[in-house]
């Protein structure tokens, strides 16, 4: 034992950078050697510990202290503690886990924003797309997706985008500039055949077989002349832009067009029945004019004497609803959207005139205005219902 008290006493001497403390004490805890004044009442076994105690300075000041001491059971009871002050481990301990803290709260809230700005960025290019894809489908196909100088995967997809819209805007551009052409370049000859036709009929004696021929002929070229008529106002309602559009009078529009084909039910033996609310749409008065006209046509010509067409126009849940019904033959439930196509005819009807064009420009016109077609059963007869968007009052 008094080896171990010279050896505590020696080392105690050794100038150190870390205070360390020894205690050699009785089993009951009475000090032998050592800088420590008794024993730790936390130590009651062997082993490593750590633990906070009263620890007073060369002043006798006392201060509470983080130590880490090892206790030593000796022959006879007699105890050895070995320790040190650990507080700047303690410290540093600490103030490591507040900085982890710290910086995973940094981390997350910038990974948060971060991921906040992304999303909000990738929300707004999806805006941005389906805004211009809207307007593109509208008619405007010079749309095009706006390009920042960053060149990232947006701006690629913008490009990408773009060079989409200017091809299909060739491709338009490209057929409707060729059928307007042929259209033009067919319908200025055919007109100058069926005047000469009508000259040489002035001149044929009446009721000759040539006279016949040139009525029959001149017959066939009014088919052709209107078919062309049709095609090119099929190229003039796709090409017209939304942006073009007026706020109009739908009733008086189809106002007009009641009282221009009255005379023409009454020579069939149709009545014609209108009832009109005051409405307001956002369109092309000529492109209207024409989905009106159509509807009535397409009704005139498949109502036999007798029969009833009528024309209603409401506002229903603030969209103007537009509906030409009739009680002919009616069509098919599958060969409603057949009908709607280019030059589609059913057989039934191929033998009247007509080019079978007609539901397809209201289709068009329709698409064209954002309004929505349907082909319904009247029962018996054709339903057909034009439901055009709201129009909201601009502030």
């Amino acid at each position: 034992m008094n080896g171990v008290a010279q050896a505590i006493e020696r080392q105690q001497a050794v100038p150190r950078i870390h205070e360390f403390f020894y205690l050699l004490a009785l089993p009951d805890g009475t000090p032998i050697a050592g800088n420590l004044a008794s024993w730790p009442a936390e130590i009651t076994d062997t082993g490593f510990r750590s633990f906070e105690t009263s620890v007073a300075n060369t002043r006798g000041e006392s201060s509470r202290r983080w130590v880490e001491a090892r206790a030593v059971l000796l022959d006879g009871g007699d105890r050895l503690l070995v320790g040190d002050f650990a507080d700047e481990r303690a410290t540093l301990r600490q103030r490591y886990l507040s900085a982890l803290s710290w910086s995973l709260l940094a981390t997350g809230a910038l990974g948060l924003l971060l991921g906040w700005w992304h999303s909000r960025r990738g929300l707004a290019f999806v805006r941005v797309v389906s805004d211009a894809g809207e307007r593109f489908l509208s008619g405007q196909l010079a749309e095009r997706l706006p390009v920042s100088p960053r060149g990232d995967e947006y701006d690629r997809l913008a490009e990408t985008i773009n060079r989409t819209f200017g091809e299909v805007e060739r491709l338009v551009g490209s057929l409707r500039a060729a059928t307007d052409g042929m259209a033009h370049d067919l319908k200025t000859p055919l007109t100058r055949i069926r005047t000469r036709l009508e000259l040489a009929d002035m001149q044929a004696d009446a009721g000759s077989a040539q006279r016949d021929i040139l009525e029959e002929t001149r017959h066939d070229l009014d088919g052709i002349l209107h078919l062309i008529d049709d095609m090119l106002s099929l190229s003039r309602a796709e090409a017209t832009p939304a942006s073009t559009f007026v706020s109009l009078q739908l009733d008086a529009i189809l106002r007009e067009l009641v009282e221009i084909y009255q005379p023409l039910a009454e020579e069939k033996g149709i009545a014609l029945e209108a009832e009109l609310t005051t409405a307001l749409v956002l369109g092309s008065r000529s492109l209207l004019g024409r989905l009106g006209a159509n509807l009535l046509d397409n009704a005139m010509k498949y109502t036999c004497a007798g029969g009833i067409i009528r024309v209603e126009l409401a506002v229903q849940q603030g969209r103007t609803v537009l509906i030409v019904a009739d009680n002919g033959p009616g069509i098919d439930p599958d060969y409603r959207q057949e009908v709607l196509g280019r030059f589609r005819r059913l057989d039934d009807s191929r033998t009247t005139p007509g080019s079978g064009l007609g539901l397809s420009i209201v289709d068009v016109v329709s698409h064209v205005h954002g309004a929505t077609l349907h082909l319904l059963d009247n029962r018996p007869g054709l339903r057909v219902e034009v439901r055009f968007p709201e129009v909201r009052s601009t502030p």
